[in-house]
């Protein structure tokens, strides 16, 4: 059961392409905070591809890149892998292909919004992703059961992080509107991009906010230590070209 390493090493994969090292440097500096002293996080973003995921387009062209990714890090000695964004690209084609934890930070805030929450909103990013977001959670029987919908804050993934401060009024705004209109005690943050900007809402409207980016990287150092690995059965391995 699980792993005998004294250090456990997570790599995380952002699929959007040409971030900055500094940037990056933040990101495990950031999500950190969310395992065991000791663990390890390491965090790049794909080589090519799109800047950032709006679509369903650019969910197939990040996908390449995610698989070698997922390779690599095994190869490479890494306990678990995270896709590092709310629409859980590729995650079950990467199960197929290694035999580490592969973790979408999607479905693990879903089941974590299952047991926490009654009514949920998730909050995404701009209006032309609240369509695709609506398609994929409505295929998931938590979301059907308790979520009140999708809201947008319109702000491009691209830009959430240029200028905090206008991404937090306007989740500010969205988290209102969720809680008096639909009912909601829990917000989703729809986007890993919004990460830790969720405390003060929690503060001033009395809701729980699940973040994906933590809940994801602690969920992995969770399956790493517990080796929750999907069987065969349930994922066969792929035995195409590699």
């Amino acid at each position: 059961m699980g792993i005998r390493a004294n250090i456990i090493k997570i790599k995380v994969v952002i699929p959007n392409s040409g971030m900055e090292e500094q940037t990056l440097k933040a990101r495990e500096e950031m999500l950190a905070k969310a395992v065991s002293e000791g663990t390890q996080i390491s965090v790049e973003c794909i080589p090519s591809g799109p800047e950032s995921v709006e679509s369903e387009t650019d969910e197939i062209l990040a996908a390449p890149y995610l698989l070698a990714a997922a390779r690599k890090a095994q190869n490479e000695g890494y306990h678990a892998l995270v896709v590092y964004c709310f629409s859980d690209l590729s995650v079950d084609a990467l199960r197929e292909n290694v035999r580490i934890p592969v973790i979408g930070p999607g479905e693990t805030a879903l089941a974590t919004a299952q047991m926490i929450s009654n009514r949920f909103t998730v909050v995404t990013t701009s209006k032309k992703n609240v369509s695709r977001t609506i398609r994929r959670l409505e295929k998931n029987p938590i979301s059907r059961l308790k979520m009140a919908g999708v809201r947008e804050i319109g702000v491009p993934v691209s830009e959430l992080r240029e200028n905090p401060e206008v991404t937090q009024q306007c989740l500010r705004e969205v988290c209102r509107q969720a809680v008096e209109e639909d009912g909601s005690d829990t917000l989703i943050l729809g986007c890993l991009g919004m990460a830790e900007y969720g405390e003060v809402l929690e503060e001033e409207f009395a809701v729980k906010v699940i973040d994906p980016a933590f809940l994801a990287v602690a969920w992995a150092e969770l399956s790493a230590r517990l080796g929750l690995i999907p069987s065969r059965r349930a994922y066969t391995e792929y035995g195409g070209l590699r």
